[in-house]
């Protein structure tokens, strides 16, 4: 048979004649590469139960000489024949600290890299098994200080959950407000990193996603993450970064560092494209529109013993379509029986009885974006992962070092927000489908064309220097700068010493905080009273406050629609005198008045969506990082000026970013326990618990002390 003709995915079954002849084929090394070798013989592990008895030594032979140890143990382990020299081999690929874990071949050698205290860069698919390293490096138990960067506040909760075992060794720190002990592991954001006063020397750097450095990512926090790596990297730590589907670093980079860069697409799940074919049957973009939504939920439906993840652009469509699937499946008789999670209760609670995102999760059906509060969407994962969910619905959010047990991936949109997806994203998404160990071939549906591909030549402007903005360049030492930027550097440094370092650290646009600067100096003179305040600001002082930050502290490609400057402090208003239940009611209330002939379900479900993204990406993010970098200008100024006193917005920053809890409670809200909790067990908690003691505390509370929380909140409070 010739093997070159044949498409290996559409094969079922191998009889004595074919497997062999397969096996033979992929021994020829130099008829066939690595990488197909290697797709071949995970396709062959697919259809195991369907391959001839005989020829299964030739197979395990092949499994072990591609390195790929976890397959071969289950298969031995399940047949007991395992030989003196493949037992060795395996309990060399062996972990030597984490138990039941056999690393592949690549894992391996990374691993060993890795006891060796090598500084690595790592580009590997999601698949590859790079987070597992993670723990192997904590296992070790050798390092005082381990810095883990995540790029996201709820991604710090995840990896949290996933190295709590390590806590009887290490303290695990999520928040500025923890107190250090002899071993810590600091998973925190680039931002954090930077505000956490007193980080002692890391001994060993993880940052993960790293792609997120690059200047051209149009990512507003790759300033942040440039100055708090540096930062960092003076001291001189061990680092292992990963992330995937980068081909080049920075020239010198490597050399500066003493660095390995290590490129691979080695990985034991095989990706599978399927070109949706879309042949419309009618004309206009709507029709067309609702013919293409049509399809996507045929196949769902067809796939729907296996989990799948469906991406598109926005939140919005995220919970639009999946609303429409739900309703293609009730339309068609095809609803399972309705099933009851612990969340259910807690969003008739605390958000809505009638909110449709209740109604599909108990479909199976999720939704995954960055609007949702951050222990909602830890909770689609978690369901998801755990088969309680069979499809979701997500954004970009989803292949931020999120990890999932989807089979199948749908890339039903080609764009990310309003700009096309691009080759980089496309292939992180694609990276979604099939997971180590629970599946041998995900599957990846494209219902556009596929992105033109292209090289991705990481920049990491601290280093590289070719696009490097006033914010990172501010704050390098002179010696680092290249001579094209040295006259822009001193002019940076031609300011108030005090200043400046505060400029520096908020890691904010340069020029808009020396603008600010002037307008409070200002202000201080003739209108002190809209600086001089503390707790919470009256109407004028908050009005100030974000006409400062809006017009000098907004990146110029910021979205900021619907939101506006006038409307901003009204909002802020609204959700500081009011619970989210009742934020939710009034939305809908005026709603209503303003589109009279919307559905009561489009009414509540937009309502909801809109008190959310004002949440999460105005009031709980965007705006305590205005007030901070404010606060800190107006201390500085006021000292200056020889002012007895200054303004104080710590406390307002905080109440707005923890939902309105004491801030020695914003711990909690960052480890994924909802407000709703703390506000019913904060009059149990003593006043002068905090940190470690505080988790302590609530984590040992019985559900006798307080009979009012639900199913759902205490399943939280296990979690911490």
């Amino acid at each position: 048979m010739d093997w070159n003709q044949v498409d290996i995915s559409n094969i079922e079954s191998l009889n004595f004649e074919e497997s062999f002849s397969l096996a033979k084929y992929i021994s020829q090394k130099d008829v066939v590469t690595e990488e197909i070798a290697n797709k071949i013989i995970i396709k062959v592990l697919d259809i195991w139960e369907n391959v001839d008895d005989s020829t299964k030594d030739l197979w395990v032979d092949l499994i072990e000489s591609a390195g790929f140890y976890p397959y071969l143990l289950r298969i031995i382990e399940a047949n007991n024949q395992l030989d003196t020299t493949s037992e060795i081999r395996s309990a060399y690929h062996s972990s030597k600290k984490l138990e039941n874990i056999t690393f592949h071949k690549e894992q391996k050698i990374l691993a060993n890299l890795i006891a060796e205290e090598k500084n690595l860069i790592v580009s590997a698919p999601t698949s590859f098994g790079k987070s597992l390293l993670i723990q192997e490096i904590i296992s070790l138990n050798k390092y005082k200080n381990i810095l883990i960067i995540q790029p996201t506040l709820a991604l710090i909760n995840e990896t949290r959950v996933s190295l709590r075992k390590f806590s009887n060794n290490y303290n695990i720190i999520v928040n500025t407000s923890q107190e250090m002990e002899s071993k810590n592991i600091f998973i925190l954001t680039a931002e954090r990193v930077l505000e956490y006063e007193g980080l002692p020397e890391i001994d060993y750097c993880i940052l993960d996603e790293f792609y997120k450095l690059s200047s051209f990512r149009d990512d507003e926090r790759s300033d942040v993450l440039n100055i708090a790596l540096r930062k960092v990297l003076k001291s001189d730590p061990i680092f292992y970064f990963i992330g995937p589907n980068i081909d080049n670093i920075p020239e010198g980079f490597k050399e500066r560092y003493n660095a390995i860069f290590f490129k691979t697409q080695y990985s034991l799940v095989n990706t599978e494209i399927v070109k949706v074919d879309l042949e419309y049957q009618t004309t206009g973009v709507r029709r067309q529109a609702k013919e293409k939504e049509q399809k996507l939920f045929e196949l769902l439906y067809t796939q729907r013993h296996e989990q799948s993840i469906v991406y598109v652009s926005s939140p919005q469509r995220a919970y639009n379509l999946a609303v429409k699937y739900y309703d293609y499946l009730n339309e068609n008789g095809l609803v399972k029986e309705e099933q009851c999670l612990p969340v259910s209760e807690w969003i008739q609670e605390n958000l809505s009885e009638d909110w449709g995102f209740n109604n599909l999760i108990k479909n199976y059906i999720g939704v995954h974006s960055g609007i949702i509060p951050k222990h909602l969407v830890h909770s689609m994962i978690e369901y998801f992962n755990e088969g309680k969910l069979d499809v979701l619905f997500c954004t970009s959010t989803i292949i931020e070092g999120v990890n999932t047990s989807a089979k199948n991936v749908f890339i039903f949109d080609n764009k990310k927000g309003p700009n096309p997806l691009d080759f980089f994203d496309f292939s992180n998404i694609k990276g979604r489908a099939g997971r180590m160990l629970k599946h041998y071939t995900g599957k990846v549906y494209i219902f556009n064309s596929v992105p033109q591909r292209e090289d991705i030549n990481l920049d990491i402007p601290y280093h590289d220097q070719k696009y490097i903005n006033d914010e990172i360049l501010v704050n390098l030492d002179r010696d680092e700068v290249h001579t094209s930027h040295l006259e822009r550097y001193d002019e940076l440094h031609d300011y108030n010493e005090e200043l400046l370092k505060v400029i520096k650290k908020n890691a904010v646009s340069v020029a808009g905080q020396k603008e600010i600067i002037k307008q409070l100096r200002q202000k201080l003179k003739s209108n002190p009273e809209l600086i001089m305040w503390d707790k919470f600001p009256n109407k004028y002082q908050l009005d100030f406050l974000i006409s400062l930050s809006w017009n000098y502290l907004l990146k110029p490609t910021e979205t900021t629609r619907p939101m506006t400057i006038n409307k901003l402090p009204v909002t802020i208003r609204k959700h500081i005198s009011n619970s989210l239940y009742v934020l939710i009611m009034e939305e809908q209330k005026y709603l209503k008045q303003q589109n009279p002939k919307w559905t009561e379900k489009r009414v509540i479900d937009t309502a909801i969506e809109n008190v959310f993204r004002e949440k999460r990406h105005w009031i709980s993010y965007k705006v305590p990082k205005w007030l901070n970098v404010v606060n800190s200008l107006q201390k500085v100024l006021c000292k200056n000026e020889g002012l007895a006193t200054s303004g104080d917005y710590s406390f307002f920053a905080s109440y707005l970013e923890n939902e309105g809890v004491e801030e020695r409670f914003s711990l909690l809200i960052d480890m994924g326990i909802p407000s709703s909790v703390i506000n019913k067990i904060d009059h149990l908690i003593p006043d002068d618990l905090k940190g470690q003691e505080l988790i302590y505390f609530v984590k040992n509370l019985k559900r006798d002390d307080v009979s009012s929380l639900m199913a759902y909140e205490i399943d939280k409070i296990g979690q911490l």
